[in-house]
């Protein structure tokens, strides 16, 4: 499976599950036989768009491109680093 496949289905299955839209993916890892996709998605938008509040999430798919598990690692504003 290519990274291409296995990042699509990283956020397929994060919007499906967490009910945010607007994924983007920030980082791709692997570690043996797991993937760990590091995606970004809005969880509150604000009426000025640098003050929207992301969640930064850990989301694992094996190499058959099943969903392992998922996690919010930390939260930001859009405007922070």
């Amino acid at each position: 499976m290519k990274i291409k496949d296995i990042v699509e289905i990283a956020k397929a299955e994060l919007v499906q599950l967490s009910g945010f839209s607007s994924p983007n993916v920030v980082g791709v890892n692997k570690e043996e036989d797991i993937w760990h996709i590091t995606v970004e998605i809005t969880e509150k938008p604000s009426a000025a768009v640098n003050l929207d509040l992301l969640g930064i999430y850990d989301v694992q798919i094996d190499l058959l491109g099943n969903l392992l598990c998922y996690e919010r690692i930390r939260m930001r504003k859009r405007c922070e680093k």
